[in-house]
């Protein structure tokens, strides 16, 4: 017979048991949390958006700040973000799916897909075309070319197209890395002919299969009421123009959740055959077989890929652009995508910066801080370790030499930057241009900081 007592006591055990339950998921993404908060304060950010997921859904999501400051409208999962350059990695997997369908070869001429594309002094590959080697000119080169950011909506991808069609390449196409957005904007075309559907009609089937329905192009004519407003550096609001033009290379919107599920979802072979995402995640090289590099990645078929400090794949692309700036990793051995999404204009090494959180969110936090504070010996100068206990984690404050403290601090007046340890002596070091992360024993500090690594020790040097 089960009696009031006992009742009680049942109740009491699932409580305690969801208590704990909670208490645990809520230690795991502290450092995450925290993490975000400060990246997004230091850096004097309007709105920042962040979202993780893995194929059982979502791990873990935070938003911060505003859409629409003047409103007061706070930042929310459903808020679309500019994904900028970002839309090149979208693009990328809708090229990937025609390549794995059998649809595109990579290697073909463009003008087995464009055949009407005007003749240039070289021909080129699709291949070329999205590693940034065909040759063909970025905006800088258009500036004598009116590019309409007036209300005047852009129809077709072939309106993009035409805005560059008669301008010779740059260079012999294989010789050189030279970015272009207006490459993707050709891409578009080809894949529309070679899927035989318009490039947005099969932009929406890609992304109706992967759950994402706020990935869209953005098209002046139909204004979201979720779209976020747009900021500069020092917060000051932007005028939307219309990017209708370069929707494949530039011109797409989503929120960060939906955004996360895409790149999830490329990991899911119903989508993308493995051995397509293994050949889209190859090196890729020049005609002289010297790899393409880009700043701290290696040029794959359309994104980047690198390893992260713990020596796991990560294959990832940004994006930037007035009120926008936007950055997605995926992790394949990990199974995780990260997402990062602003509406202010933002010097950030994102790609560090996912590759932080992603660590962050698979650790525990360091539960005390040392006794004492610290100094680190190095060079050319050590740095200050100021230790403050917080509830269930410990938060250092750590302060480096004038030329490190300057390059850290980016428009900032920062003088001194946050460090989060793990229970494992893995550190995030939070600035206002990025996440970058290294180990900390008590002893050693060592730190990755845009592909330079540095090394500080309680271990006084000689004379």
């Amino acid at each position: 017979m089960i009696t009031k007592n006992t009742t009680f006591y049942f109740l009491a055990l699932l409580s305690a048991m969801l208590y704990t339950a909670n208490s645990h998921a809520n230690q795991s993404h502290i450092l995450a949390d925290f993490a975000l908060d400060e990246l997004k304060k230091s850096a004097n950010l309007v709105g920042l958006a962040s979202a993780s997921y893995t194929p059982q859904g979502e791990q873990w999501s935070r938003y911060i700040g505003y859409a629409d400051k003047s409103a007061q409208l706070g930042v929310t999962a459903d808020t679309e973000f500019r994904l900028a350059s970002v839309s090149k990695f979208v693009t990328t997997g809708l090229l990937a799916k025609l390549v794995g369908e059998g649809k595109i070869d990579l290697d073909k001429s463009i003008y087995t897909y464009i055949p009407n594309f005007p003749a240039k002094q070289h021909d080129f590959t699709i291949r070329q075309l999205v590693t940034h080697t065909a040759g063909i000119p970025h905006y800088q080169s258009l500036l004598d070319h009116a590019i309409n950011h007036n209300p005047a909506p852009y129809k077709h991808v072939a309106q993009g197209v035409s805005l560059f069609q008669h301008r010779p390449l740059l260079h012999k196409p294989g010789s050189d890395y030279r970015y272009s957005s207006f490459g993707f904007n050709l891409l578009s075309l080809a894949l529309e002919n070679a899927g035989k559907q318009p490039f947005l009609n099969q932009l929406a089937e890609l992304t109706t299969q992967a759950n994402s329905p706020s990935i869209n192009a953005e098209r002046i004519e139909y204004p979201s009421a979720n779209w976020s407003k747009l900021y500069d550096a020092q917060g000051r609001e932007q005028r939307r123009g219309n990017i209708g033009y370069k929707w494949a290379g530039g011109g797409l919107v989503s929120t960060a959740p939906d955004l996360a599920k895409f790149g999830i979802a490329l990991l899911n072979k119903s989508i993308i055959a493995p051995t397509t995402l293994a050949q889209f995640n190859t090196r890729q090289a020049f005609a002289n077989g010297e790899n393409i590099t880009v700043s701290r990645s290696n040029m794959a078929v359309g994104w980047r890929i690198k390893e992260n400090n713990l020596g796991q794949p990560q294959f990832h692309h940004s994006g930037s652009m007035p009120g926008a700036r936007s950055h997605i990793s995926v992790f394949p051995s990990s199974q995780q995508s990260i997402v990062l999404l602003s509406n202010t204009r933002w010097t950030v090494a994102l790609d560090q910066t996912a590759a932080s959180l992603q660590m962050l969110l698979n650790s525990q936090a360091q539960q005390k801080c040392p006794a004492t504070d610290n100094y680190l010996f190095g060079a050319p100068n050590g740095v200050t370790l100021n230790f403050h206990q917080q509830p269930n984690m410990c938060v250092t404050r750590i302060s480096f030499d004038p030329t490190l403290t300057n390059k850290l601090a980016g428009q900032t007046n920062s003088s001194s930057f946050t460090l989060l340890t793990t229970a494992a002596n893995n550190v995030a070091l939070i600035t206002p241009i990025g996440i970058f992360q290294g180990t900390y024993n008590g002893k050693t500090l060592n730190l990755d900081i845009l592909a330079t690594r540095y090394q500080y020790t309680d271990d006084e040097p000689k004379t």
